[in-house]
């Protein structure tokens, strides 16, 4: 399996290049955002006396909070544990909340140029 690297720029760190990329897309277009935004999946709880952790999952950009319902997660690869996180987010946000924002999970600098074009017509 490929190891992505970490970058560290503008104070921040970044996940990979593609993560850091987007950031600067964002940025260049002005586009408001909030960034590494963790979302809770589930709570801590106790099971038979012992306690279980809370399981979140981290988005790398959030607009909801911004006036676009969108959620972008820049992923070269994306494993099975994270697909399952993403299904239990999507569940939360719906049954919760009622919203159903838009979830991008572009994996190339051309799908980012695409989610930041779409992200501009909102």
């Amino acid at each position: 399996m490929t190891q992505i690297k970490k970058v560290q720029k503008y104070g921040l760190k970044f996940d990979s290049r593609l993560e850091l990329f987007f950031y600067e897309l964002l940025k260049s277009e002005k586009i408001d955002f909030d960034f590494q935004v963790p979302y809770l999946l589930h709570p801590t709880f106790k099971y038979q006396g012992k306690s279980v952790r809370a399981m979140t999952l981290t988005v790398d950009f959030d607009l909801t909070e911004k006036g676009k319902s969108v959620i972008v997660d820049t992923k070269g690869f994306q494993r099975n544990d994270n697909k399952l996180k993403w299904k239990l987010l999507k569940y939360r946000l719906y049954s919760e909340f009622g919203e159903q924002p838009h979830i991008f999970l572009p994996k190339n600098q051309k799908e980012c140029r695409e989610v930041v074009e779409f992200i501009k017509k909102l």
